[in-house]
């Protein structure tokens, strides 16, 4: 499938797409098979927690590299696990409101600071819509809620509030400003 733009995807995500086991993303990219930015958690009391998104079109170009090694005789190794995760992946995704490009892709807490809002607030504004951002799917824990955020959408919503607030015309507390 291709894509307007290069997606980012989270590592169960990236798992799915490729049809490897879950770990395998992370270990993926230590080989430099595949290109990962790590995004800090927004937690004060924990700030080494960090979490990982992947490039869709590296993932894509991975299984079709795969795939042709596959029809050409093999790898020389064993098939893939989890290539039969491959089509619900594929249809998640297709339903997905928000597309958010890999170098435009950024956490909870960078959200908040560019913002000026306290880092819980981001998911509720992309509930809302006045921001572009989703949670990362995670087949093991269904309750995961990492979220990803485009940077874009979160600079224009703080150039707005900017601007509401300096006509007095904007509702709410007022934002912290870098």
């Amino acid at each position: 499938m291709a894509t307007a733009k290069d997606v980012a995807i989270g590592s169960w995500e990236a798992a799915c797409l490729m049809g490897v086991h879950w770990t395998q993303a992370g270990r993926m990219s230590q080989k430099g098979l595949l290109t990962k930015r790590t995004l800090k958690s927004p937690i004060v009391s924990d700030p080494e927690r960090t979490f990982a998104i992947y490039s869709r079109r590296e993932c894509e170009e991975n299984f079709a590299d795969y795939e042709q090694k596959m029809r050409d005789g093999g790898t020389g190794r064993r098939e893939r696990t989890a290539v039969g995760e491959r089509i619900a992946m594929l249809k998640k995704l297709a339903s997905l409101e928000q597309h958010i490009a890999y170098d435009d892709a950024i956490s909870t807490g960078e959200a908040g600071e560019i913002l000026g809002v306290h880092f819980s607030f981001p998911p509720r504004m992309a509930q809302a819509g006045k921001i572009a951002g989703r949670v990362l799917h995670n087949g093991r824990n269904n309750r995961s809620r990492c979220w990803i955020f485009s940077r874009a959408s979160c600079i224009a919503n703080a150039a707005e509030a900017g601007r509401l607030e300096a006509a007095g015309r904007k509702r709410g507390r007022k934002r912290r400003r870098a």
